[in-house]
């Protein structure tokens, strides 16, 4: 057998493995244990057990709500609210915070729930906060030598300068409508001056390029 077909058949055992895992882990009751219970039991578990919790799929419903299946329609809030949760460094409040902020239910409270259905929203979660974040990051900029020798660097003001850009565009008042603002919303008008300003550029270029040809 060649290498690269011995290499596809060690990771397709493996994907097996860790879906076998993930089975075994949902048919036991730790998964219905409250899930501040099963943090604490962690710990203890084989590293391909914790890895097959990323297997564990987003319920459709949470202390008898309905839960989105993805990211599409929250507000700019909501996800500005689940980007700070994410960032913090405690597994167990970070997960209780991000199922609290996207189904209204107090964290103390989502401690006290199944385990299987609170990491099935935080991996619904973290999966769409990646894809979201991606789309965000696309419409970087590199700057010129020029523009941060200007100090064009220190023009950046995180969330609060993305909400005050949207608000100025759209002609809003009040900075807490931004938050009642779809995301994608937002995002797309991101989208559209972007690539308005990156037409601008290219222009310029050409029209400098003739000048100097001339």
């Amino acid at each position: 057998m060649s290498k690269k077909k011995n290499n596809r058949l060690e990771r397709t055992k493996k994907r097996l493995k860790l879906v076998f895992d993930w089975v075994m882990l949902f048919r036991s009751k730790r998964l219905y244990y409250p899930f501040s219970r099963f943090v604490g039991l962690m710990p203890f578990m084989a590293k391909e057990t914790i890895n097959a919790l990323a297997f564990i799929p987003c319920p459709r419903k949470f202390c008898k709500k309905v839960v989105p299946q993805n990211l599409q329609d929250v507000t700019f809030g909501v996800l500005t609210r689940l980007q700070t949760s994410a960032k913090e460094d405690d597994y167990f409040a970070t997960c209780c915070e991000l199922v609290s902020v996207l189904t209204d239910v107090p964290a103390k409270k989502v401690a006290k729930c199944r385990a299987v259905d609170v990491i099935g929203v935080v991996n619904m979660v973290q999966s769409e906060m990646t894809r979201i974040g991606k789309l965000f990051n696309s419409l970087n900029v590199e700057h010129t030598s020029d523009e941060i020798r200007a100090g064009i660097e220190r023009l950046e003001f995180g969330v609060f300068g993305l909400i005050d850009w949207y608000a100025k565009r759209m002609g809003i008042v009040d900075h807490e409508e931004v938050f009642n603002t779809p995301w994608q919303r937002v995002f797309q008008c991101m989208r559209i001056d972007h690539e308005n300003n990156e037409f601008e550029k290219r222009y310029r270029n050409i029209i400098t390029r003739g000048i100097k040809k001339k």
